[in-house]
């Protein structure tokens, strides 16, 4: 009875983890879409126009900023290498493509990331792992033989959504317009004293 008890929780919360998926919801058009409207009170609307393009400035090699409303609306297109990893040792498995909209008002800013196109790789005849040449919309549901693989693209993208939301939200969360890099005075060196 004492090991029932002991197991029975067990199973129960181990069943709860493997409930929760990461899986990006679908809007309107029936794109899959990831949407983050973040409060920040304290920034005023200036500083985060600041922080938004010190952002696509520092993310320039998988973020290119294609064009902007002033300083309210920055509107681009990213891409993400999405690895599969098995204890330290990984490869990528493929390369999504994404648009990215900011748009800015005063004490919060709303992401959104939609239009994924995911590009597989595959080996090369040297061993380099190389996109394919077809890319597909994430929305094209695939057959029953590469579902769970589907399944696993889709949950990366999610994380890497994730992550690069997480970034933007650091970034922003910074109330200083152009905060500067403390600079190291060189030590003085003396010739006199040896």
């Amino acid at each position: 009875m004492k090991k029932i008890m002991f197991v029975l929780p067990l199973l129960v919360f181990s069943l709860g983890a493997f409930s929760q998926t990461n899986a990006l919801p679908m809007d309107e058009r029936g794109k899959y879409t990831f949407l983050e409207v973040a409060e920040l009170p304290l920034v005023k609307k200036e500083v985060m126009s600041a922080n938004a393009k010190r952002f696509f400035k520092g993310y320039s090699k998988a973020i290119k900023l294609s064009s902007s409303e002033g300083d309210t609306a920055f509107y681009g297109k990213g891409k993400m290498v999405l690895n599969k990893s098995l204890v330290g040792v990984g490869h990528p498995t493929g390369e999504a493509k994404y648009n990215i909209s900011l748009e800015l008002r005063n004490g919060k800013y709303r992401l959104i990331l939609t239009d994924f196109m995911f590009t597989p790789y595959e080996r090369d005849r040297y061993g380099n792992f190389v996109p394919v040449a077809v890319s597909t919309a994430l929305e094209k549901s695939p057959g029953k033989l590469n579902n769970t693989e589907w399944e696993k693209n889709v949950s990366s993208i999610a994380g890497e959504s994730r992550k690069i939301a997480d970034k933007l939200k650091t970034m922003m969360s910074n109330t200083v317009k152009d905060p500067k890099p403390e600079t190291k005075k060189p030590a003085a060196i003396s010739t006199t004293k040896w």
